[in-house]
């Protein structure tokens, strides 16, 4: 049976997705070259949840769930702002940008989400929702004192708004990897509210 590799997200616009490319030169900057391999600004998004492999006909039980989950909110409005690093500033791996603002309208979101996946056969993820939008990952093989340069960097470098984001719908999106990284293509996007 064939599967595809999905997970379901919230979109950016293309003024989203200019600041955070902005963003991007700006850390280029100031941290240590070749320590982070960037996200290409066009396959940023806000991750609801991670499906992993899906058989092809399940996608059509996600897409009704996605339905239904996206009448339990109206559209609402985040802001990106902030940085940080994944564990924690002294080991980092991921760089991630912060989403604040009207959240709990998004948690809402997130955990109706996954009541209905659960209730399809999809079992809900079990760490703490975390909303972020990944911007960088770590290159492996550093050295500790190069990660903590790269880290202190990171805690000391002022990140304020750096842009709103209105949420008006949820996409399911699939998930290609290859070998120059992962190549994101919409399946459905359903309006919210």
């Amino acid at each position: 049976m064939q599967t595809i590799r999905s997970f379901m997200a919230i979109e950016l616009p293309n003024s989203a997705k200019l600041a955070l490319t902005r963003l991007r030169d700006r850390f280029n900057q100031l941290i240590p070259p070749n320590t982070v391999r960037w996200t290409n600004s066009a396959s940023i998004h806000l991750t609801l949840h991670f499906l992993g492999d899906v058989p092809t006909p399940d996608l059509d039980k996600i897409i009704g769930a996605m339905g239904q989950s996206a009448t339990t909110v109206a559209p609402f409005s985040l802001k990106l702002e902030g940085c940080g690093c994944f564990p924690n500033f002294y080991r980092p791996r991921i760089v991630w940008v912060g989403v604040t603002g009207k959240v709990d309208p998004l948690v809402k979101l997130y955990q109706d989400l996954g009541e209905r996946l659960k209730t399809i056969g999809f079992p809900p993820e079990t760490r703490p929702y975390s909303p972020h939008l990944t911007i960088g990952r770590v290159k492996d093989g550093l050295t500790p004192e190069l990660l903590n340069q790269l880290g202190q960097q990171i805690e000391q470098t002022e990140v304020s708004q750096i842009t709103p984001l209105a949420v008006k719908a949820i996409s399911l999106m699939q998930s290609s990897l290859h070998p120059t990284g992962a190549v994101y293509t919409q399946l459905a996007e359903i309006a919210i509210g």
